[in-house]
């Protein structure tokens, strides 16, 4: 089997929604296969997931020191250090080096927008800096908003983008009606791209909203 049929392979095992069987194969692959940027990238997606955040900042520098014009690798190696504490900038510079390289991905707007929440609700930092890292946060969630809505046919990972980013900004009611559309979106996609791993966290965020919601009519 060549290096592509395997990729798509085990791409194909990770959409199904096996996540910690794919990683394995992913990650004995690459021992075979180091070079292999698709592969790397791959098991990146494995590693968020998984939320092996070490492993996952490791193979996103392997992922940037093989092409530092890939915006995934910075994307990745954002995501792997926006939750350790001191490391929120460095995570920034991750996510805007990602998106000078593709300025209009709302996923890496989204995370951009989280970690700029988790310096605004930080108390160590002085009010005026928690404010613009506020704004900044705001910038990035109204551009995704209308990114999305100026799309003809937005994808079910972007319904799903919006709906989050709808929470985020305590629109429950618009985040409703965002799940229902990429649940619709995801049944209309081609068998090939449909990430059941996402679509299991759509009908979960899914379900947390409507309980939200109910707890809130009660």
């Amino acid at each position: 089997m060549n290096s592509n049929n395997v990729y798509e392979s085990l791409k194909a095992l990770y959409y199904s929604g096996k996540v910690k069987p794919s990683q394995n194969k992913i990650l004995a692959e690459l021992e075979n296969d180091s070079n292999n940027l698709d592969l790397i990238l791959l098991a990146c997606q494995c590693l968020a997931r998984s939320k092996d955040f070490e492993a996952l900042s490791h193979h996103a520098g392997l992922a940037i020191q093989m092409d530092p014009e890939n915006a995934s690798g910075h994307y990745f190696k954002g995501v792997a250090i926006q939750h350790t504490k001191g490391k929120e900038q460095e995570a920034l510079k991750n996510f805007n080096e990602a998106l000078a390289l593709d300025t209009d991905n709302t996923v890496y707007l989204k995370s951009k927008a989280a970690t700029h929440l988790l310096l605004y609700k930080d108390y160590h930092l002085p009010i005026n800096f928690a404010e613009k890292h506020r704004v900044k946060a705001e910038e990035s969630l109204l551009r995704i908003i209308s990114l999305i809505e100026g799309k003809e046919k937005p994808n079910y990972i972007e319904y799903f983008t919006i709906a989050e980013v709808s929470l985020m900004v305590s629109q429950s009611h618009d985040a409703k009606k965002y799940f229902i559309k990429a649940v619709n979106a995801f049944d209309k996609t081609d068998k090939e791209d449909q990430n059941m791993n996402i679509y299991k966290d759509i009908i979960k965020a899914q379900k947390a909203c409507l309980k939200m919601m109910e707890k809130f009519t009660e």
